[in-house]
């Protein structure tokens, strides 16, 4: 009786060994294969869909890199791959079903049926959050301006989230107006979702000044809506917020810049430009306004129509004292061999180089490439991106409307 006990107590040691090794293993692997292994079996399944397990793997890999860049409405979806070995959008899972599709059939943002189509608001950190896609050529509905998703695309799990506060307080006019995600997978596993909501009615095509904050955390699944009126800036763009060390950002037409702080529940304004160096928002082509991937800053990029290929890459500095010049960028070189056609800023990450120097590198895509341009030595590198069937590469294939796609375990 005593040798099968423990006989007993050795298995059930081994088993549990085993499994902490089977952990360790699987916390090592990259996103993508670990979505694949969920169908192994039904063990293997819960333990890499298991929350604690989903955070552990985040807090190993709080920077994994940037796997590709969306289109911003499902409608027009394309993507720009990063990893030139697989494609992004080629593989989705339901519970313990792996679903191998083409590009063309699988569309990430096709979570939901919606007439119009689905538009991402922001992508951070591996989630997404989501609006309806108005209809073309007519005033949003207070419906469609109510209902907003939160969309892990690797997992393919969504979250619905519709204001209380700002639904009961709405009538005839739309009453949400700015928002914002914030996601930090290395403090935390639970997301917030920041909405700015007008206290009164605003009158039909003008600025109200006032507005309150509504807030979802995914940690209570529940809201809350601070219970003061705060000041708007008439000339900052709400609806497209940057999450960047612990604040939602939105950026004005002349770099004046509002934040909210999300732990500390702060409203503040940065001023904008002094001097606007004789440009005006009406001459700018494009803006590009992102964190760095895995830098903790925040950046801003004016492309002109005049000068498209000379811009000043601006950075705000941490304490809110303002934008100053951190690059002044000629892409001049660049023009004979890549730049006759038009092209789209992806991103700017710092880039490690052999003697520990401050370096970034500008993410460029133009069509049939992506080109990845040192801006410390103005040295560039060219990827020929992989043809695929159905997709024109005489054009680019995503436009500036553009968002950051990286994989995560992220609960939603």
């Amino acid at each position: 009786m005593m040798q099968t006990l423990r006989r007993c107590s050795s298995l059930a040691e081994t088993v549990v060994d085993y499994e902490d090794i089977l952990i360790e293993i699987l916390l090592r692997l990259p996103v993508r294969p670990l979505a694949r292994f969920k169908c192994v079996s039904k063990h293997w399944l819960f333990l890499i869909s298991d929350p604690k397990f989903c955070h552990r793997h985040m807090l190993k890999n709080p920077h994994p890199p940037i796997s590709a860049f969306f289109s911003q409405m499902s409608s027009e979806f394309g993507f720009v791959p990063l990893h030139f070995d697989h494609d992004p959008t080629s593989i989705r899972t339901r519970g313990n079903q792996n679903l191998i599709e083409s590009a063309r059939s699988c569309n990430p943002l096709n979570f939901v049926h919606s007439l119009h189509g689905i538009e991402i608001a922001q992508s951070c950190n591996g989630l997404f959050l989501c609006c309806l896609q108005p209809p073309r050529y007519s005033y949003p509905t207070t419906a469609s301006t109510l209902v907003y998703y939160v969309l892990n695309p690797t997992t393919n799990k969504f979250t619905t989230l519709t204001p209380p506060a700002a639904a009961a307080a709405t009538t005839d006019h739309p009453r949400i107006f700015g928002y914002g995600l914030a996601f930090d997978p290395s403090k935390s596993p639970h997301y917030k979702v920041v909405f700015l909501w007008f206290v009164n009615e605003p009158p039909g095509g003008c600025w109200y000044p006032y507005y309150h904050i509504e807030i979802y955390s995914s940690e209570t699944r529940s809201w809350r809506l601070l219970d003061t009126s705060f000041d708007t800036h008439p000339d900052v763009f709400y609806n497209v917020g940057v999450y960047c060390n612990g604040a939602v950002h939105w950026v004005g037409s002349d770099g004046e810049m509002s934040y909210y702080h999300i732990d500390e529940e702060r409203v503040g304004l940065v001023d904008g430009f002094t001097d606007s160096q004789g440009w005006n928002i009406g001459s700018i082509q494009y803006r590009y306004f992102r964190e760095s991937h895995g830098g903790g800053q925040l950046h801003l990029i004016d492309i002109h129509r005049k000068c498209y290929t000379k811009f000043q890459v601006l950075e705000m500095g941490k304490d809110y004292s303002g934008w100053s010049v951190k690059y002044n960028v000629d892409l001049d070189p660049l023009c004979t061999a890549y730049l006759q056609n038009p092209f789209v800023v992806l991103s700017l990450a710092p880039e490690e180089n052999e003697k520990d120097e401050e370096s970034s590198s500008l993410l460029l895509h133009v069509p049939g490439k992506v080109i990845s341009y040192n801006l410390r030595n103005s040295t560039f590198k060219s990827t020929d991106l992989t043809p695929k069937a159905g997709v024109d590469d005489s054009s680019c294939r995503i436009d500036r409307k553009n968002h950051r796609y990286v994989e995560s375990l992220a609960v939603v």
